[in-house]
């Protein structure tokens, strides 16, 4: 089986590349050859059990779309984006990455199963973004979006390409809407989800950290690792047991900054000291407010696909990376 990683580089398709390295698999078929593509040049990957080949490149370009299906992929996951900040301030460079690469992407998937009769399985990262304005209490697979971000929009319309392509039996198309993802291992990128991601990294490195929102706000977090296991156990199941939707939300853990200081604490010692500096921003609240404050879905919950236990268990992951960590 010939996967393909798009986005490898980055913060979930580095970890995803070493599970696939260590597991050699995906679901009970073996991968034969694996496939990094990211924008920078990756590192080597040394004493692999299979081929493992690297592309770099902008995924605009379509030479770099020859170079990946230069033989057919039966396993595409599509981490690759622009994300918010960068969408905002480039209008064009993010519908040209997030909307136009990905009809080419599709494109691709679709000669594909034309020519070869071999129509790829494509894992897509959507996110918690497509939805916006006024929500309900608790954000489900099916409340209405309204995204109020470029990067938002851009991930709504990909979702409906995605269906579409799958309808038409060119794709096997299968996609997770992620909450926060935590923890980053930085350096810290100043964007909110960072920030979320801080209150854990920095006092478990013995640094302080900086909250801009109030303690009580609550927020959908899932760590690294849970979104690498729904991916996975997304891409193990049979098609005849997906439901007929198959896009849905990544069940996530509402938390809120004064818990995971608690979590921290409990992790620290009772004589930490002071590791949060509690520095209200009105902006930061305002986005954080405006974000789904529990983030469900039947459908991922049908699957076996369960959001993280509780805080400490996003410590505990955060720790169990640090420990790996070069």
């Amino acid at each position: 089986m010939r996967v393909l990683v798009l986005g490898a580089g980055g913060f979930i398709g580095s970890r995803l590349v070493a599970r696939l390295l260590r597991e050699g698999r995906v679901g009970d078929r073996p991968i034969s050859e694996l496939c990094l593509f990211d924008l920078c040049a990756l590192p080597a990957v040394a004493g692999a059990p299979f081929p493992v080949a690297s592309v770099h490149g902008d995924l605009r370009d379509r030479h770099v779309l020859d170079q990946l299906f230069e033989r057919p992929a039966d396993v595409v996951f599509h981490l690759a984006a622009t994300l918010t900040l960068e969408a905002e301030t480039d209008f064009r460079r993010g519908i040209e990455t997030n909307v136009l690469a990905f009809i080419e992407l599709l494109e691709r998937c679709r000669l594909q199963a034309s020519v070869q009769r071999l129509a790829p399985m494509l894992l897509f990262a959507s996110s918690i973004s497509t939805f916006g304005g006024e929500l309900p209490e608790v954000v489900g697979d099916d409340t209405f979006q309204a995204p109020a971000t470029s990067y938002g929009t851009h991930k709504a319309i990909a979702e409906r390409l995605l269906a579409d392509y799958s309808r038409n039996g060119f794709v096997d198309g299968r996609a997770l809407r992620l909450p926060i993802v935590v923890t980053h291992p930085g350096p810290a990128s100043g964007s909110i989800s960072d920030q979320v991601a801080s209150l854990l990294r920095e006092p478990l490195r013995g640094q302080r950290a900086v909250c801009r929102m109030a303690p009580d706000s609550r927020m959908a977090l899932a760590s690294v690792d849970n979104v690498i296991g729904a991916f996975l156990r997304l891409a193990a199941l049979p098609a005849d047991a997906l439901p007929a939707v198959r896009t849905m939300n990544l069940p996530g853990l509402t938390v809120t900054p004064a818990q995971l200081e608690q979590a921290v604490r409990r992790r620290l010692g009772a004589n930490a000291g002071a590791f949060i500096e509690w520095r209200p921003d009105a902006q930061v609240q305002r986005i954080i407010d405006g974000w789904p404050r529990v983030f469900t879905s039947e459908r991922a919950l049908a699957l076996g696909i369960r959001p993280d236990a509780d805080a400490d268990a996003l410590v505990d992951a955060f720790l169990s990376s640090e420990s790996t960590r070069p």
